[in-house]
């Protein structure tokens, strides 16, 4: 799924198509190892680092949820038939907006140079078959990062895409790529209507947490039993970018998304900022324990100088 926001102010993050990648795409594993306190952190590649944590997190999902303090988004939501489009996602009780309801799975992620990065050679079977033919409106293909800073998203992220593989099993928890857009654009006059009908619809947003997790936030009250639905983007269905000149409403429509995106954003920070730390904590280190701070450095003595006397 292709989910583009233009931000003005670099405020917004803009949806592109992943560079194409030539011949068979193989998956590159990401190594896993654990930091400790000779490692540098500056030179881990943070998105292959990611790679392998968002992956060890499928994993134990189940065991350490809890321990990150986000077991309850195994109960929010779940998968059922859509009267929209194949499988979507439904809320399984009444929330409230701003609540984080599901993970996005990463299982590929690419990064600016086109190099595809996966953890088993099911994905890589998955994702080459994909490439062959993809369909408008596919959910694939988050920008991240989104032009928005918080404690999870350090300063100098490298700018990277994220799939998940809907042949996979479900993993109650890293349901995010099931959400399903609310309407769908037929050419490059159809724009202005299909940002508008989206919106309307739309009652959630897929936030950046950590790197390389995005989660589902609510935009609005939902009920039991809403689907669930976001706007996937313009570019999603076309394929293509927006043409440079557009309508002003065109403009505003798409100012109006990526201001909501923003706040969406901060809000869960906010909101979930211990469980985050934490969360992007174990993605780092594969442990949910907080790491101690560092001990302070001892200043260095100052050598008085000698004086020079008589005698």
């Amino acid at each position: 799924m292709l989910l583009r926001l233009l931000l003005t102010a670099r405020l917004c993050a803009a949806l592109v198509a992943p560079p194409p990648h030539q011949g068979r795409v193989a998956p590159r594993r990401g190594k896993r190892r654990l930091l400790d306190d000779n490692d540098k952190e500056e030179a881990v590649d943070p998105v292959q680092w990611g790679q392998a944590g968002a992956a060890l997190l499928a994993n134990e999902w189940s065991n350490v949820a809890e321990q990150i303090g986000l077991s309850e988004l195994s109960e929010l939501a779940e998968a059922r038939p859509s009267d929209i489009h194949g499988t979507g996602l439904f809320a399984t009780k009444d929330l409230e907006m701003g609540t984080l309801v599901t993970l996005y799975r990463p299982d590929l992620t690419v990064d600016d140079t086109g190099k595809a990065l996966m953890i088993d050679q099911a994905d890589a079977d998955y994702f080459q078959d994909f490439q062959k033919a993809q369909a408008p409106g596919s959910r694939q293909y988050f920008v991240f990062p989104p032009g928005v800073k918080t404690s999870a998203i350090p300063d100098r992220c490298p700018r990277f895409w994220v799939a998940a593989n809907p042949a996979k099993a479900p993993i109650p928890g890293l349901l995010g790529h099931l959400a399903n857009d609310g309407a769908s654009c037929a050419d490059d006059g159809d724009v202005e209507r299909y940002l508008a009908e989206s919106a309307e619809k739309a009652n959630a947003c897929l936030v950046p947490l950590c790197i390389p997790l995005m989660g589902l936030v609510l935009a609005s009250d939902v009920k039991s039993g809403d689907e669930l639905l976001v706007t996937y983007g313009y570019d999603a269905w076309l394929r293509t970018p927006l043409e440079a000149t557009h309508s002003k409403t065109i403009e505003d429509l798409l100012r109006k998304g990526a201001t909501q995106y923003a706040g969406l954003t901060l809000m869960a920070s906010e909101r979930y900022g211990d469980a985050l730390k934490r969360l992007s904590n174990f993605v780092r280190t594969g442990s949910t324990e907080e790491a101690p701070p560092p001990p302070p450095k001892r200043a260095k003595r100052k050598k008085k100088p000698t004086s020079g006397g008589f005698g």
